[in-house]
């Protein structure tokens, strides 16, 4: 009896041997993968190094009872909210108030990811640097905005490089913003949970959604314009975080951009995060406001988009509504609300409709020169109308914006319209529900 070993098969093999303790059913190794065993092991080490630093639940009645006023004080913002933007839109009002809203801390990024964009065609590592106007005055804009908006958004450029971050998170938190969540690189986790300053951050957190675009290594160097050892330390902040979660309750979310040249890594990542009970959130390649032309036309992107529907149907952890899922990965054109969704940039200046390029030249206001975001909500409708400013024709955008915001927006606004019959409501509720 004779062996034949083909190459596939000692792939197969190595990544049996190589797994650790991860148990994976779905996901299979392929060639450039990280060596799981080794990647595991260097997760246990940081898990130990950051433990001596970080501040964990304790649960006592005390931490429990402020933990529920948080909560409540959030999800109080947003029933009012709600019940305020119903009685608009019933009037044709579209002023409506976000549930969270995008803070663009700085521009800079460790990263030169090829997919970047700001919604205007730039990456956002080329755009010039936000000016820091301190950590009082950030304070102070956040203080604002939440006497309407429940949730916050730390972004970037790459929102771990600015210097406030663990002061906001915590300010964030203490004036009972639910959820607080945050996009990341992940790229510096491992060195900033051993800084005391950091001691509380997780505790902070409610969403921490970091970017993975690939699981092989080359691949996601390539695209992220970093060093190889870099992409595998992003893996093992991703595993030491999920480790995390049994001492602090956050929940942990994979974002993948698809581009044209990353479908398959895409794929294994729905596999390896479905497997370990990660969240998954799916985007594909945008360039300006549309999806990349290059995805929609290969069977292998639309055979991937059935896939992750399917397994949204099936019960995996991911982002969004089936309506939701299916709308983002095939572009299909929906109704966008831009008040919905607003960026504010680390200046305190937000942008009116909204910042994506489009046949209207947004206005910038500073949140700072209001009482509230309604009120600054109420000045700009006074310059630039937003109702039915969605689609082609005199005073509206002109676009069919296609990122992710744009189909959140587009799915509150149903919730808004019809709360206990649209699925909106279930799918907020499945979105904070697991934090």
């Amino acid at each position: 009896m004779s062996l034949v070993f083909t190459k596939e098969g000692l792939y197969a093999m190595a990544a049996v041997l190589s797994n650790g303790d991860m148990k994976f059913d779905l996901y299979s190794a392929s060639v450039g993968h990280p060596d799981w065993r080794d990647t595991n092991r260097r997760a246990d080490r940081m898990v130990k190094e950051v433990s001596r630093v970080l501040e964990f639940d304790s649960r006592t009645f005390a931490e429990r009872a402020s933990e529920v006023r948080r909560v409540a004080g959030g999800l109080s913002t947003f029933a009012r909210s709600l019940f305020t933007n119903h009685a608009r839109l019933k009037k044709g009002d579209h002023t409506l108030l976000p549930p969270y809203f995008i803070l663009t801390m700085l521009n800079k990024c460790n990263f030169r990811c090829t997919y970047c964009d700001n919604h205007a065609y730039k990456g956002y590592y080329d755009l010039p640097e936000i000016k820091d106007i301190g950590l009082e005055q950030s304070k102070e804009i956040l203080r604002i905005i939440g006497k309407n908006v429940s949730a916050i958004y730390f972004c970037g450029g790459e929102p771990t490089l600015h210097k406030d971050l663990p002061e906001l998170a915590e300010y964030a938190a203490s004036i009972s913003y639910f959820p607080i969540m945050i996009n990341t690189n992940g790229s510096r986790f491992h060195d900033i949970l051993k800084d005391p300053r950091y001691s509380r951050l997780l505790k902070n957190l409610d969403i921490i959604i970091i970017s993975l675009d690939a699981l092989n290594l080359d691949r996601l160097s390539s695209v992220w314009g970093v060093k190889k050892a870099l992409g595998e330390q992003v893996i093992v902040n991703i595993l030491a975080l999920r480790r995390l979660q049994e001492k602090v309750r956050f929940k942990l979310m994979v974002n993948t951009v698809i581009t044209p040249e990353t479908i398959d890594d895409a794929d294994a990542i729905l596999d390896w995060t479905n497997d370990l009970g990660i969240w998954y959130s799916p985007v594909p390649m945008n360039r300006g406001p549309h999806i990349h032309e290059d995805l929609k036309s290969k069977p292998d992107y639309h055979a991937l988009c059935d896939k992750i529907i399917t397994r949204k149907n099936q019960g995996y952890k991911i982002l969004g509504s089936r309506r939701l899922v299916e709308n983002l990965v095939k572009g299909k054109s929906i109704k966008c609300f831009p008040s919905l969704i607003p960026h504010v940039d680390g200046d305190g200046y937000t942008y009116w409709p909204c910042k994506t390029a489009s046949a209207l030249e947004p206005i910038k206001l500073n949140v700072l020169d209001f009482e509230s975001w309604d009120d600054l909500y109420q000045a700009a409708e006074k310059v630039i109308s937003v109702k039915d400013i969605h689609g082609k024709g005199p005073g509206r955008c002109g676009g069919d914006c296609q990122w992710m915001q744009n189909y959140v927006s587009d799915a509150l606004a149903r919730g808004v319209a019809h709360p206990l019959r649209s699925g909106a409501l279930l799918e907020i509720t499945e979105f904070i529900g697991a934090v």
